[in-house]
């Protein structure tokens, strides 16, 4: 997708300096068809400025096209100004078809699901099978429900996709059975389903058991590092799309296996890394070994996000850092799951900022506050009372002299013991994975 040709060459500078930030390249490779749609309908909202309307409705119309989703295909012929192809009719009528045949199939199955006493009845069976008998259908009838799911999938009906897959599991992995590859391929389907249903909870669950299921899977260490980064990208959705983020995806996404997985594979998913760390307060304590990462795998990828994070904790260059912290704001608003978070991320940037310059000072003239924050020095001094007062921060401001006064306590043994211990399960995967491109290298 090209950027749009503004008319004034100033606007135009500035739409490819925005367009520039833009990961929807980078990131569909990894995402199924229906995420990545869902990333193309917020760029034909927040891009049009950006890019050329018809390359972005190009684009919808080809993914739309991959799956079944054929009212989304017409409306972009619409929109393009171009007829409807005949044969586009004739598969809706045919997906149609094929979708009402397989729910009247599973009608009497999906009754039984229904049924509590029923549900009842399953609860001692020790297999499949056994739950298959009491429910007196075949096994091929409870099969049945994923190719249902999936029909359902592919024409958008997310809600019931993700609801039968749930059931299927329930029939299925209730009993402890291993999993599968078919109901490892359920479990996918499920995270989908409830991501773009918005049901970020239930998500975040199945995200879980999928990122246990893959430490112990018995796959090659290639196709595990392919699986581990797709869900790493799916699971951007639970990250940033809810109010609050749910505590299992937020512990998978920053732990040192993630952080390796994505140094290794997908280094441009250090933005949401670094935007987690300013987003989430829950990480405060992550911020300085998080960091320090970001920064050492800076050559592979840095954008104003990560560059403030690295100004600020590494370099403790507040110019710096403040400048980055302007360019975050083209960033958001060319990104999906930023676009929406701008203000609490300038926010707890501006707090980051001020902790900071705390943290190396004893006392801080408020003026000087107000230029790194950018603020006027009346702003800035009621920014800073509400601030000691919300995050009970042991401080206190000079009125007198027009400083803020801190209060240091110095950090335990244990604290010290902690911080040289960190993050040494990151730097031994990266020296193993260094070694083996290297012999790779020396063979070849």
């Amino acid at each position: 997708m090209a950027p749009k040709k503004e008319d004034d060459a100033a606007e135009e500078v500035d739409s490819n300096e925005v367009a520039q930030f833009d990961l929807t390249r980078r990131m569909a490779p990894f995402l199924d068809k229906h995420l990545l749609l869902n990333l193309l309908v917020f760029l034909k909202k927040a891009g049009g400025d950006i890019y050329k309307e018809k390359d972005l409705l190009e684009a919808e119309k080809n993914v739309a096209l991959s799956t079944n989703m054929i009212d989304c295909a017409k409306d972009c012929y619409d929109a393009l100004g171009e007829d409807v192809p005949d044969e586009l009719g004739d598969r809706y009528e045919a997906v149609l078809n094929e979708v009402k045949e397989a729910s009247e199939n599973s009608l009497s199955l999906l009754s039984a699901l229904e049924d509590q006493g029923k549900m009842d009845d399953i609860r001692d069976c020790k297999d499949f099978v056994g739950v298959c008998e009491k429910l007196d259908i075949s096994m091929e009838e409870a099969e049945a429900l994923v190719s249902l799911g999936k029909l359902k999938y592919e024409i958008g009906d997310y809600g019931f996709t993700a609801l039968l897959l749930t059931k299927y599991r329930y029939l299925r992995i209730r009993t402890k059975e291993d999993e599968t590859s078919r109901t490892v391929g359920t479990l996918w389907g499920s995270i989908a389903s409830q991501l773009l249903n918005n049901d970020f909870e239930a998500a975040a669950d199945n995200i879980d058991t999928l990122t246990g299921y893959l430490e112990n899977a018995k796959l090659t260490r290639k196709e595990l590092l392919v699986q581990k980064t797709w869900l790493l990208h799916w699971s951007c959705w639970a990250m940033f799309r809810p109010a609050t983020v749910p505590s299992k995806v937020l512990n998978i996404f920053v732990n040192e296996k993630s952080l390796s997985i994505i140094s290794l594979s997908c280094p441009h998913l250090f933005r949401y890394v670094a935007a987690s760390l300013v987003l989430q307060k829950r990480l405060k304590l992550a911020v300085k070994d998080t960091v320090a990462i970001i920064n050492a795998e800076s050559h592979a990828y840095s954008d104003p996000i990560t560059r403030f994070l690295v100004a600020l904790n590494v370099d403790l260059d507040f110019d710096r850092a403040q400048e980055e912290l302007k360019q975050c704001e083209n960033v958001c608003k060319i990104d999906s799951f930023l676009a929406d978070q701008w203000s609490e991320f300038e926010e707890n940037a501006r707090l980051m900022i001020f902790e900071m310059y705390c943290h190396i000072h004893q006392s801080i003239y408020i003026d000087m506050i107000a230029k790194n924050l950018n603020m006027s020095t009346t702003e800035a001094e009621l920014w800073i009372v509400k601030l000691i007062q919300s995050a009970k921060l042991d401080a206190r401001i000079d009125s007198e002299k027009s400083r803020v006064v801190m209060s240091k306590t110095p950090p335990s043994v244990y604290q010290q013991v902690i911080e040289k211990t960190k993050n040494l399960s990151f730097r031994s995967t990266m020296l193993l994975s260094n070694l083996e491109k290297k012999e790779q290298k020396d063979k070849i």
